[in-house]
């Protein structure tokens, strides 16, 4: 279940290949091309064209055109390693653990930069370590992909409120409330047991981004760098890329294996942890599996009207957890785009 959902405005879980390759390729050939005074041919982003530092002679029709006629922007303009959006709209990832609420999805920000040899994209940290024509090879680290379903970061990038009381009418931090003073109960003090409380976690490991086609491929291989849990999570997507006038549509699937230590973590409850209505239980190894559908509408240069629907089904030994409700995990959201 690692989530995609903080790069919706990606339009991709690939865009980093596109990004880093695709677009940069282009900008080095013109650039590399200037410097030595040599004539090259590079495949552009949308078609061929030839690099050339020197006046090309004149050419037939059928001749490939320069790439400064096909892309003067290139020419004029660098390309820029930062990549910055916001999306605001209405959405909702359900909550799968027992007496827990679902997570509203109020906005989304989208935030990359990719330099020479780092890259930063959306909470991941990452290093360029291999790439081709059609593929890279990056080095990894983020927070666990686990974290949205948990008290602390339910308010975080993922889902977050505008932080006010709107029903007392003051616009005061709900902080502020005096009613939010007084002494709370603690969890499954009011009879109903509730999932146990996890940490942070955070993963690092290797990920492959491969392009053929329409078809984006990810895969990543995971451990945890924490020390929480010691565990492994694989995690795999297939993407097909439906491009027409200012639609894109991208329907993807895939899934995420989890080790027994990792699922056991999340959702395993440990003997210190039972309660009336939640035994102690031990997860085995899993694998989620998701479809997720990702709908983007161009309206200009910054805006755009993005959509997102996922489904994810939960492996059997996270479902058979005492700590788990649902067998699924549901995240939907519709917005407004902005990409500065």
């Amino acid at each position: 279940m690692r989530s995609k959902v903080h790069s919706i405005a990606a339009r991709s879980a690939v865009s980093r290949l596109r990004h880093a390759t695709r677009r940069a390729a282009t900008w080095l050939a013109i650039s590399l091309a200037a410097a030595l005074h040599l004539p090259t041919q590079a495949i552009a982003e949308a078609g061929n064209c030839i690099v050339s530092s020197a006046p090309l002679p004149a050419q037939d029709e059928t001749a490939l055109p320069s790439c400064d006629q096909l892309y003067p922007q290139l020419s004029n303009e660098p390309v820029s390693p930062w990549k910055i959006g916001f999306a605001a709209g209405i959405g909702e990832r359900s909550n799968p653990f027992i007496n827990s609420d679902d997570i509203p999805v109020y906005g989304v920000v989208q935030l990359s930069y990719f330099g020479e040899h780092f890259f930063f994209d959306n909470g991941d940290l990452g290093w360029f370590i291999g790439n081709g024509e059609r593929w890279n090879l990056n080095a990894i680290a983020g927070i666990g992909g686990e974290r949205s379903f948990y008290s602390f970061l339910n308010d975080s990038s993922l889902g977050f409120n505008p932080g006010l009381d709107l029903e007392n009418g003051t616009g005061t931090p709900a902080t502020e409330d005096p009613d939010n003073l007084l002494p709370q109960p603690e969890p499954g003090a009011q009879g109903k047991p509730e999932a146990p409380e996890r940490d942070l976690t955070a993963d690092g490991g290797l990920e492959l981004l491969y392009e053929y086609g329409m078809s984006e491929l990810q895969l990543q291989l995971l451990t945890d760098i924490s020390g929480k849990h010691h565990g492994q999570q694989a995690w795999f997507s297939w993407a097909v890329v439906h491009e027409t006038g200012p639609w894109q549509v991208v329907p993807s699937l895939g899934f995420n294996w989890m080790s027994s230590d990792a699922a056991d973590y999340y959702f395993g409850v440990k003997p210190s942890e039972a309660s009336p209505g939640l035994p102690a239980y031990r997860a085995g190894s899993a694998v989620n599996t998701f479809a997720r559908l990702s709908v983007n509408y161009t309206l200009n240069e910054h805006w755009s009207v993005v959509y997102l629907f996922q489904y994810d089904w939960l492996g059997s030994s996270i479902k058979d957890s005492p700590s788990i409700a649902d067998d699924h995990v549901q995240t939907m959201f519709l917005g407004l785009y902005y990409e500065f």
